[in-house]
This record gives C-alpha cells, structure tokens and sequence, in this order.
C-alpha cells in the first residue's frame, strides 16, 4: 500500500465526525464498549420474554441486573474486572448459570439457549473466552495467575517484553524502559486503575505498585480505541486487586543471592589495529561484580461491611544491594585509589491500598491510594589493578538519592485515585475519576551542610596570615532540594446504548507542575580574589578595590558567585472523544472514534511556549465474527495518535539561568567557615552573559505554528479458534511517523535572513536553539538587541536543510496459542519486522539523556545520511512463554525469547569540505571521510534469553509455595551496543571505536517463599 494512501487527510476526519453524528439516530442490534479500566459481559438469552440478567460478582456479592431486549441481547459496561456468575431469572428463579473471568479492557461471552423446558440450573464455568470478538484493538491481557506461574522479573517492563514488538529501550540512560511496536521509550502510556502514572516529567517509564497487587495487566501495541491518547507507542493497562467477603492473607520472601549469580564479562579495548598500546586489553575487572536483592511483601484484604465496603492493602520493600569496579585500568592512580570500587545499596518501598464501596448495585466508588519510593546509599572503595582487590577503607560516603537521578530513575509516586461508577439506567453508564501524585527527586550528600556556602582561594590570591578554610565538603552544583513532580487529573465518561449502537463519549483534563534544576551547594560560593592593579575598576564594579577598603588596596577581594538554573515548568493536557461501537450486523462491529486534544507548555513564569490546539484523531475498528460463534476473527483498524512534549523540555529551553557575582573587599576571614568578614561591597551582582534569572520570552523558545508529534497507523488481522485448546493468528501493523517537535540549534540560516534583511546583529547575545518541527518553514520571533524589539523570522525548510522526519514500521506478527486447558498453557509468537527512518523519536540513541531534545536536528549536517534501519529494528523476534501443572503440587514455567541483532552505526567526522566552526566534531554519519548510512555498518549478535521456573506446593502445607526462577539459564550475555564512534578528532581511529558499551544480563537465581491464607 502506498504511503499516500495511508494519509488520513481533513475530508476523512470531517466525515468521521459526520458519521458519528448521524449514529446517534437509532438502529438496532447488540453493541458492546470496554474502559481503560473496566471490562463488559454481553450476552443473548435465546427466549427473552419474561427474562432477567443479573450478574454477580463472585468476590463482594454485588448485583446488576439487566433487561435484555427484544432480540434476546444484554450489555453490561463498565463493569470492574473479576469474576462473575451470569444468572438468567424468569419468575423469580434461577433458570440458568454461567461462571465468566472478565479481564481489563476486554468483553466475554455469556449466552443462553431456549429456557422454555429448562427444568434445572445449568452451571458453566470458563475461565477466559478463546477468542474475544468484542474488540478490535492489537494487544494481550495478563492475569495475576499468570504473572505468578511465569518466570518473569517483578516490574512492569519485564512484562511488556513479553507481548510481540516490544524490545528494551535503545538508549540505556532512560533505564528499562520499554519500545513497543518501533517507537521510542517516551512514548507509551501508563495506568493504574484508569489513572495515568506515566513518569511525569520525562513520560520515560512510570511509577510502579507492589508486584503482586496486580490483577490484570493489559499491554496495547495498537490499533486502541479514541478514550486512548498521549501515546504513539503501547497502552499498559494495570488494574489492581481488590478485595472480597472472604477474608485473605499472605507474605512473600525472594531472595536473589549474588553467590548464584553468573560472573559478569571483562571490558577490553577493542581492536582497533591503530593503538597497539591498549587494543585487546582488559579496560574493566567486571568479573568481581554482584549483585544481590531481597524482597518482602505483605498483604491483605477482606470486607468492612459484608457486601458493601472491601479493603485490600499490599506492602512490599526491596533492599538491592550491588558491588562493582568503577576505575579503568586507564584511570589514573589517585582516582583509582580513592574511587575504584563502588558499593551501592538501594531500597524500595511500595504499598497500594484499594476499598471499594458499593453504595447500592448501582453506584460503586473506589478509592486507591499507591505509594513508590526509592532510596539510594553507597560508599566508594580504593581498587588495586594489580591485586584484583579493593580497599577495605571507605574513601568516599556518596550522595544519597531519593528517587534520583537520570532519566532512567524511578519517578516515585504518591497517588490518591477516586472513581465513580453510576449504572443509571440499563443502558447508561457514567464514570467519573479523579486523582492527584506527587513525587520528590532529592540528592543528599554525606555530611552536607545546606546552610555552609563553598569557598574557593589559592596561594595567590589569599591574604599573607590569614586562614582560608573550606569547610563545606561538596563542591558543585546539587539538584534543586525541593525538586519534585506533581500531576493531577480529571476525566469524565458516559456510555449510552441506543439500539445497536454502544456510545462511549468523554473528557479528561491532566494538570502537570514540576520543580527541577541545580543550586550550588550551600546555596552559593565566595571565590577570593586578587588584581594587580587595586586602581582599575573590575568589569561590573562601581567602586576600585582600592576604593573600597580592608586588604583591598592591596588588591585582594572577594566574589559572592550565584549559580542557579530552577525551573517550574507545567503543563496542561485535555482531550474529548466520542466512540460508537456499532453492530452493523449479527456478526460485524465497527468501531468509530473521534479524539481532539489539547497540549499546552509554559515557561516557569506561566507563559505559554507550546500552544498545540484542535488535535483532531479519527479512528476506525472493525471486527468480523465469521462463524458467529467466537471461532474466527477477522479485524482491522487505523488511526492517527499524538504525543504532548514532556515538561522536562521547558525545564531545558525556557528555564531562568541565574550566573551573578558580586564583588566585595574584605578585613578578615572567619577561621572556621572561611566566609571572608568586614565585608564592603563595590559592585552590583554582575552576569557576564546576562544571565540574572530573566526566563526566555517565551515566543522565541518555539517556532510559530508548531505542529504537533503524530503518527498515523493501520492494522489488519485473524484470530481462528482451531478447537477450544488451541488458537492461532496473524497479524499486520504498519505505522508512519507524520511530524516531530525537536530543538534546532543552527544559526547560519538565522545569520543569512539578518544578512539579507539588513538586520544590526552586533548587539545580539546569538541563537539560543528552539523547538521547531523539522523539515518544515520554521518562523521565529527574535529580538536582535537593535532596539526594534522582537521581529518575525521567516526561514524556509530548505534555508534550515533538516529533512522531513521518517519513521516507519512494518511488522507481520505470527501466533499459536494453548489456552489454559488440560494442566497446561503456552503461546508461541513470531515477528518479522522493519524499522527505517532519519529519526528515532523523543528518545535517540546517538545524543544525550534529554527527552525531545535530540541531537538529530541540531543542525543540518547531522542529518546526512541519516536514512536507513533504526536501533530499534530487530527484524525477527521468536518469544514464548508458559506453564504446566505436573501435578497439583508441582508447577514448571518457561520464558524464552531469540530476538536478532539490532543495525549498528559508524560514526564520524565531517569531510573537511563541510567542516565549519561549532560543528559538534565526530558525531555524523560519515566515516573516514566517506558517507556511512545509518545502519549500514553491519548487526549485533542475536539474544538469546531462556527463563525457567518450578514451584512446588506441599499438600501437607496448604497455602504454601516455594519456588525457584532462573534467569538466562543459558548465561549468555549477549554484546546489545557497540561505541560507535570511530573517529579521535585528530583525523585517527578512536581506539574506543567498537568497544563493548552494554551486555545482556548474566544468569541470575531468585529464590522465592510464600504463603496465603
């Protein structure tokens, strides 16, 4: 299919609203719609006169009951996920009963025959529906039974892998965060019972919840519904447990022993052929490197009030602790001595609390309450080369952290969740949800004393006699103390049953503050200085040293230095939707959605730098019940998602920059802070680069117009229940990046408009970098300090020389399925995939750790030969996981995945002929002078992970479980990134070029305990 037939322009999205419109006319037919948080039970009672459904959650008790209509059909939405007994009553008795497993997201099943003879309850019990024909989205729901059989590590992420085209990140600095489906880590989105937990100010990653607190886990990697915004990448999908008439309890003890542990690879030099000195030489000792966790968790859950108020409360704490070399044998000897060896220890607090209360059968509330908190120590230790051995003295007490720092760091969570669920009417549903978070980010050296400024002298500029002490034992700048994220949001949501169409609208509202930045250590520094002229004025001063007083006529004198760079971006989300879930025909539904979403960022000041407004997002699903009897699905579906820019991007582009000194002559100095006294001040704070706190207007941080990050999206696929043990498919999904916001940092185009314009640019402080849209016009507002004030640059794509950014993924994904039946379950998926483009996203590779902020478009240059596979391309990829019950005592699992290398890059300098002034040195894509085609430099090896688990349940211990996971059972620790730099800057070949730069993970042993009751 060609690319422009893919482009979903004005005229379709106006006819989809059309569309829309008109359904609300009528029809008939049954219809079925599914939450982010919710499930649906839908059914036909065969002879419907008389009848009535009512279903029953088997856990509180509580009932809604449901008049089918003439043709026999029910719906129940919005309902929470579990198990229920759908009961069809005539006279007041039960006729008959099924026993349904409603999972997140998703619809089942439950039918009735003809009731006219029926003489006797019929009881069925299913656990999960084969296939289910009530959707049309791409994804996989996991339940806590599973989690719990499968040898998978204990986070989110770790079970993201599982789903088909999700790989690890590309980037290591944003941790483990998840690609789903050829996108970059910043694009997926996070929910906790139907409240976004995405990181906040990254949108890297999300907060996480006790492990075993989860219910249902639903990873969407396409294809999702218009309620789903904010996400180019994958949906996760986590609802919690919740808590029942029956009164449970249990604990957990997982140990993962160091001694277990496969031994870590050395680091060599690589092979360069062109430094003999160092290639093939060890570069790291990893062989001494460990690491070992233990992990403790509690639970319980039971009724307040008997079918009316539910508790459930988890509590789980990880204490990790981990040894490992940090000197190269490249080091030199005083650092190695006072900082070769590191030991960290890290823990983690969790809890999660869930009460449900039903108010009647038909009003539900539901309050959450979830807790992250992750605390780093650590020491550093001398290292001997020559021995292999550390120190036994800690040298150094590093920082303690308080979920900080990096990109990758957990984002921590502090969130209270408030839903409301009103079955109004059989065929109105209302939903309202309210939550607020907040997360502190804190950096806290050994010793620090906040309120003791720095001091900074030399024998040359300190007066003969005096004592300089600097007390202060952090130099630097530290992160802001109150660093912190805060997100509060609202969403409303109604669904409405007319004839055969399922309507669905809503509106939400997310509201997100964050404090970041660094301050120097005790607030601010004093630097002594000494002139050599005391007559002459300093640049800044109003008065001469001499003038001033003390020892300043000898020309000694002091800086109070401020450097400060806080910021308080914000930002605000809102978004609207409608989605009619419309059964055309007993066996065919079309799904129709609409979405239009709001993004707007502003500076620290509240000025909007980032208006991105009427985001209009059609969507269109169908799905075919071939046989009509939930035996084979056909499906499809297309649609265009955005992505808001994180606020982390105003922290880095219109943050207030504070870089002062003011200058003082001085009588004395205090012998034990070292702060100087008699202080008399013969200048103003002074910023060389004016740089006194001001924010950057906010009209010139972003180009006019900016146009959203989008992404449009087609799928088609088949589901085909061989028989009820097993199932198997295929897929196809295929996605196009349409536009990126990404800085832009060139002023040669800027230089050539002023040029030809006739603009005086002497007085200007020069281009700042600014967010544009690449490969487009890009205007500006600048003020060239001419005194004319701020003028509209017009600069055209071609004058910028940025390509269009391209992204693509095309990928075929294959299945067979066992579903639980027999003592065993298992799925087998294959995926064959390409992934091309000149840009990877928010997130990249090649540049820093800096979400939308790339490397890529600084300039021009970067982009040549920028066109080719992307990290992220694995081209086949075969995972599969299960479980079997050798006897009722005895569970065995299996997790494996075979996953082909990823394209490597060779990195260089520019030819001499294209060389200029800032070019940012060996970071193009030319090597040794030629052009070197992303990608175009060969593969990495294939991964190989095979994961394996047994528990083992005594009969003579009911409720007891000891199980034992193995992880990377094989060892093999696979090379997953290369340096790709090959050139030095001196016109050589790096003699890092080709070194190891990250390994898969060496075989590890979790050891695990538990016990319910």
């Amino acid at each position: 299919m060609k690319t422009k037939q893919l482009k979903l322009r004005n005229d379709a999205i106006r006819s989809a609203a059309a569309i829309l419109i008109a359904l609300a006319a009528g029809g008939s037919g049954q219809a079925w719609a599914q939450s982010n948080a919710t499930t649906t039970i839908f059914g036909e009672v065969r002879t419907p006169a008389g009848a009535t459904v009512v279903i029953e959650n088997l856990a509180t008790g509580a009932q809604r009951s449901l008049t089918p209509d003439k043709s026999g059909r029910y719906t129940a939405n919005s309902m929470p996920p579990g198990r229920y007994a759908v009961k069809v009553l005539r006279s007041g008795a039960v006729e008959a009963t099924r026993e349904v497993e409603a999972l997140v997201g998703t619809g089942v099943e439950a039918s009735f025959g003809a009731g006219a003879d029926a003489t006797q309850t019929v009881v069925v019990k299913a656990s999960r529906p084969v296939i289910d024909v009530s959707n049309t989205n791409n994804g996989v729901v996991f339940t806590a039974k599973e989690l719990r059989a499968l040898p998978v590590a204990n986070d989110i992420a770790s079970v993201v892998q599982l789903t088909p085209g999700a790989n690890r990140g590309t980037n290591s600095q944003y941790g483990n965060a998840p690609s789903i489906s050829g996108s970059g880590q910043s694009e997926n989105a996070f929910y906790v019972n139907g409240f976004p937990v995405t990181n906040i100010l990254t949108q890297v990653g999300s907060s996480e919840l006790p492990f075993g607190a989860i219910a249902n886990m639903q990873v969407l990697s396409g294809g999702y519904g218009a309620e789903f915004g904010r996400s180019t990448g994958g949906v996760i999908n986590v609802t919690t447990r919740s808590g029942g008439n029956k009164f449970e309890f249990g604990g957990k003890l997982q140990y993962t022993p160091a001694r277990l542990r496969g031994a870590p690879e050395n680091t060599y030099w690589p092979q360069t052929g062109a430094h003999p000195d160092t290639d093939g030489k060890l570069l790291f000792w990893n062989r001494d490197n460990s690491t070992a966790s233990h992990v403790a968790g509690v639970y319980g859950s039971g009724p307040i009030i008997k079918n009316k108020l539910f508790a459930f409360v988890a509590l789980e704490q990880t204490n990790s602790d981990s040894q490992a070399v940090s000197a190269s044998t490249n080091s030199s000897a005083a650092t190695a001595a006072k900082s070769g060896w590191t030991n960290t220890h890290t823990r983690t607090d969790r809890y999660l609390a869930k009460f449900d209360w039903n108010l009647t059968d038909d009003h539900h509330i539901e309050f959450t309450r979830l807790y992250d908190r992750t605390i780093g120590t650590g020491a550093s230790y001398g290292y001997n080369y020559a021995t292999l051995t550390r120190g036994d003295t800690v040298t150094t007490v590093t920082p303690k952290t308080i979920n900080c720092c990096g990109s990758g760091s957990n984002p921590g969570a502090d969130a209270s969740i408030v839903k409301y669920t009103g079955y109004l009417t059989d065929n109105l549903t209302v939903t309202a949800l309210y939550g607020d978070t907040h997360s502190v980010h804190q950096r806290i050296p050994f010793g620090y004393d906040p309120t003791l400024a720095q001091t900074s002298s030399s024998i040359t500029t300190q007066v003969p006699g005096l004592t300089y002490n600097n007390p202060q034992t952090v130099t630097g700048s530290l992160p802001d103390p109150l660093s912190s994220d805060s997100q509060k949001g609202l969403r409303l949501d109604a669904e409405y049953k007319l004839g055969a169409h399922s309507l669905r609208g809503g509106i939400d509202r997310i509201k997100v503050n964050s404090l970041v930045g660094s301050v120097l250590a005790g607030g601010y520094s004093w630097t002594y200085r000494f002139t050599t002229n005391p007559t002459r004025l300093i640049n800044g001063a109003f008065e001469t040293t001499a003038q001033g007083g003390g020892y300043g006529p000898q020309g000694y004198y002091v800086s109070r230095d401020l450097n400060t760079k806080t910021a308080r971006p914000s930002s605000t989300q809102s978004a609207q939707y409608i989605q009619d879930h419309w059964q055309v025909a007993d066996r065919v539904l079309l799904d129709l959605g609409l979405r239009r979403e709001q993004f707007t960022n502003y500076t620290t000041t509240g000025d909007a730098f980032i208006e991105q407004r009427n985001m209009i997002a059609p969507r269109l699903g169908v799905t075919w019940d071939v046989m009509g009897d939930s035996s084979l699905r056909l499906f499809a579906n297309a649609g265009r998602y955005h992505l808001p820019v994180p606020s982390n991007l105003s922290s880095n582009m219109a943050s207030p920059l504070l870089r002062t000194s003011q200058y003082y002559t001085y009588t004395g100095v205090d012998p034990i802070t070292g702060a100087p006294t008699g202080l008399h001040a013969i200048s103003n704070p002074y910023s060389a680069n004016n740089a006194y706190g001001q924010a950057r207007d906010a009209r010139e941080v972003t180009a006019i117009g900016l146009k959203p990050l989008s992404q449009d999206e087609v799928s088609f696929g088949f589901e085909k229940a061989l028989s009820h043990r097993l199932v198997t498919g295929a897929n196809f999904l295929y996605r196009r990046l349409n536009d990126t916001n990404d800085d832009t940092c060139d002023q040669r185009p800027i230089d050539a408009w002023a040029a030809r314009n006739g603009v005086d640019t002497s007085h200007w402080g020069g281009f700042q970098c600014a967010i544009m849209n690449p490969g487009r016009d890009n205007n500006l507002f600048i003020d060239f300090g001419d005194g004319k004030g701020e003028r509209q640059v017009n600069i055209s794509a071609a004058e910028w020389g940025n390509p269009l950014p391209k992204r693509t993924y095309k990928a075929l994904t294959m299945f067979v399925e066992h579903p639980f039946a027999d003592g065993w379950y298992g799925k087998l998926t294959y995926t064959l995939s390409a992934l091309k483009g000149n840009m990877e996203g928010q997130t990249d590779t090649i540049g820093g750790g800096d979400v939308a902020l790339t490397v890529s478009d600084d300039h021009k240059e970067l982009m040549y030969n920028s066109y080719g596979y992307l990290p992220g391309d694995h081209r086949h990829q075969i995972k599969g996981y299960g479980f079997v019950q050798v006897t009722p005592q005895v569970l065995l699992g299996a997790n494996v995945a075979l996953i082909s290398g990823a394209p490597r890059n060779c990195i260089g300098e520019l030819p001499a002929n294209l060389q200029f002034s800032d070019d940012y040195g060996a970071a193009y894509f030319f090597c040794n002078g030629k052009p070197s085609p992303r990608g175009s430099a060969g593969r990495m090896p294939w991964q190989t992970q095979v994961d394996l688990n047994a528990a083992w349940m005594p009969s003579s211990f009911k409720g007891l479980s000891l199980k034992l996971d193995v992880f990377n059972v094989l060892n093999r620790q696979t090379v997953t990134r290369y340096n790709e730099t090959r050139e030095d800057g001196s016109g050589g070949i790096s003699r890092s070029y080709l070194q190891v730069a990250g390994r898969t993970a060496p075989r590890s042993v979790r050891l695990s305990a538990e016990y319910n009751f």
